[in-house]
Order: structure tokens, then sequence, then C-alpha cells
């Protein structure tokens, strides 16, 4: 299963050594980058990545205000050098972990793990219940 995702941090050195961790995984994809919340929002909402790798403190607009935006179901993982803020990340549905600065190559692997298991806990969910209401749905139309 290969995710899409995008990387959302106003630095610059960060925000390349996510975007080179999401490229050498093979279960992500990487769509688009982006220094700026706003465009970085815009573009989540238009491109529905299944992952948004997020920065907390960005000028403008923060992480979790970019969280409350979305118009859509996807899986964040929020980085910040600083760890003060996990407790109120995991407020949000959307967010699967807090990885902190500078991101780990075993940990940010730790953070993808728990992504695809959730996407393939979702996967196997909408199976389940999606076709015992198709097949009554056919059984009563004959």
């Amino acid at each position: 299963m290969i995710l899409s995702a995008i990387v959302i941090d106003d630095s610059a050195l960060q925000r390349m050594t996510t975007c080179k961790l999401v490229k050498d995984n093979p279960n992500l994809h990487l769509m688009e980058s982006f220094n700026d919340p706003q465009a970085g929002l815009e573009a989540a909402n238009r491109l529905r990545p299944d992952v948004v790798f997020l920065d907390v403190e960005m000028p403008g607009l923060d992480g979790f205000v970019v969280i409350e935006s979305l118009e859509y179901d996807c899986q964040v993982i929020l980085n910040s050098t600083r760890s003060q803020f996990a407790l109120h990340a995991f407020q949000y549905d959307h967010v699967k972990d807090y990885v902190t600065k500078p991101m780990k190559k075993d940990r940010f692997e730790k953070a993808i793990e728990k992504v695809v298991k959730n996407e393939d806990a979702q996967r196997k969910a909408e199976k389940l219940f999606t076709v015992p209401v198709y097949t009554e749905r056919q059984r009563r139309a004959s």
C-alpha cells in the first residue's frame, strides 16, 4: 500500500530532511512540500493526500490551525523542536504521531508504521461494513 503525502514546514532544513525520508520510504509517495502553511493547507484540501507531515510552529498559521482547517479526513504526523505540544496534539483525531526535531530515521519509520496500520485497518473496516449493505440492497431488489 502506497500512501500519498505532503510536507508542510517553514524550516528549509527540516522540510528537506522530511522530504528525503518520505521519498526513501516504499510506503509513501511525496506529492509536494510547502514552506508556507497557508499554501500547504490549500494544497492539502485540494490534493487530499493520505498523510500530512506538519510542523507545529510556523508564521501565520500554526500546525493546530492547519489541522482545524482541513476539510477532509487524513492522517497527520506533527513535528516540532518542542515536546510541550505533544499532549495538545493528540486531542485531534487527525494526529497519529508526534515526532520531535530533528527527525531521526528510526523514529520516522515508527510513525509510518502507525500510519500504515491505521490506513490498513480503515480500509478493512470499510470493506467489512460496505459489502453487507450492498449485498442486502441487492437481495431486496431481486
